[in-house]
């Protein structure tokens, strides 16, 4: 579906009311839901909870990521979410979740969610984005990611899932979605903030071979 007719771009951060609808029941299903996951956290040790973050996932692994922050960070989460209407949902979604919204992808409002999200860092926010959303290519880790980094002066909160028993939905990533009372593997690798000296490319590359290989399949 193209984003031409999906996006808000009046206020793009603003609901329709009809998605709560929606994202009342669900919140309440999935909040449930994750709760029966059985959470193994390896490399805590390495994190502060105090200090902020560019928390970086992988689209596929959206599912689990709210209640696994929470865990780790005192700080308030800002996360990246696309222009497109399903977007939207999610925008609704995460705010019943406790996670706030900044819309924007590569190919819509792009510079604008930067700047707003580069606020929301400045101001305290860990930042939550997936470097290959929201629209692929899968596990490639885009650019963007590497400037919020560089604008902000904070460093890379690498959060790689492995799911035990899950379902896979037949989307462009393969959306992944744990079974109830599954195993949830979490590795955590700090990556400092990237020196000027390195091109935006070599740094997506480097975030994109760590992720990959601390993440599930």
């Amino acid at each position: 579906m193209s984003e031409t007719n999906t996006e808000w771009p009046e206020n793009p951060v603003v609901v329709p009311w009809y998605h709560w609808t929606w994202a009342y029941p669900a919140a309440w299903v999935l909040k449930f839901w994750l709760a029966t996951l059985r959470i193994n956290i390896s490399g805590l040790d390495k994190v502060s909870k105090d200090e902020t973050y560019l928390i970086t996932l992988w689209h596929d692994r959206l599912f689990s990521s709210a209640v696994i922050a929470k865990r780790f960070t005192n700080r308030p989460i800002t996360a990246l979410i696309s222009t497109s209407k399903d977007g939207g949902w999610l925008v609704a979604f995460f705010k019943l979740m406790g996670i706030k919204a900044v819309r924007g992808s590569s190919s819509k409002r792009g510079a604008a969610a930067l700047v707003s999200l580069t606020r929301s860092v400045r101001a305290g926010d860990c930042a939550g984005v997936t470097p290959d959303g929201p629209k692929g290519p899968r596990r490639e880790c885009k650019v963007g990611v590497v400037a919020l980094a560089k604008l902000t002066r904070r460093p890379f909160l690498l959060l790689g899932i492995s799911y035990r028993n899950a379902i896979r939905l037949r989307s462009w990533d393969t959306f992944a979605i744990p079974l109830p009372f599954s195993r949830v593997d979490v590795i955590i690798e700090v990556v400092p903030v990237p020196s000027e000296n390195q091109t935006d490319e070599q740094v997506a590359l480097t975030i994109q071979q760590k992720l990959s290989a601390i993440s599930g399949d």
